[in-house]
């Protein structure tokens, strides 16, 4: 059986880890001598299907399994919590599927601009459900949407003119995939706290 807080911190020291590893891989890349592009490759934060991409896209499908299981044993709000569920589950998609990458190539603008849009709607819309939360949960759950909104459109559009090939922009791929990653993470964490405080929340392994 593996504790809620292992099963925690093994998932932070990950995000951690990865992050720590493009930095340093493309500070080197840049300063020291060149990096192999294959090596690049498996670990940059700004491409898909390699580790990070991943690891998040797990980290995002970990999160819609436990709220999915939270829908279950709340039936005044099982709708809100199963909608919450999905777009978890859409978004562990977008991950590994790169359909925000395809929407870019697909129109003149940003997709960070509608996807504001939508994510400020979908706020404005959780509110009643916000509301009827233990204020510990709903504010921790406020703070893992503003880090994952302001890593995914905030960083997003500030790195949308800067030159790809250089340290600064790989330093904003950090902080946007690393705002992203510890906002998933703090959404997850906060789900299985608030599911300890009613029922201890361990995870069967094989």
């Amino acid at each position: 059986m593996v504790h809620r807080r292992a099963l925690l911190g093994v998932l932070l020291v990950g995000a951690g880890l990865l992050v720590a590893t493009h930095l340093v891989l493309y500070w080197i890349h840049y300063h020291v001598g060149e990096v192999p592009w294959l090596v690049r490759q498996l670990f940059d934060l700004d491409e898909e299907n390699n580790l990070p991409t991943w690891f998040s896209s797990f980290l995002l499908l970990l999160a819609a399994g436990f709220v999915h299981l939270t829908a279950e044993s709340e039936p005044r709000d099982r709708g809100w919590w199963r909608v919450l569920a999905a777009g978890f589950v859409v978004l562990s998609l977008d991950e590994v599927a790169g359909l925000h990458e395809t929407l870019n190539t697909a129109v003149s603008f940003n997709w960070a601009l509608p996807g504001a849009v939508v994510a400020l709607a979908a706020g404005v819309a959780f509110v009643p459900f916000l509301r009827r939360l233990e204020r510990p949960t709903a504010l921790l759950y406020l703070a893992a949407g503003a880090l994952y909104v302001g890593g995914a459109v905030g960083v997003e559009l500030l790195a949308a003119d800067m030159d790809v090939d250089t340290f600064a922009y790989a330093g904003a791929t950090a902080v946007e995939e690393g705002m992203e990653m510890f906002g998933a993470w703090l959404f997850l964490w906060a789900t299985l706290a608030r599911g300890a405080g009613r029922l201890r929340v361990e995870v069967a392994v094989d």
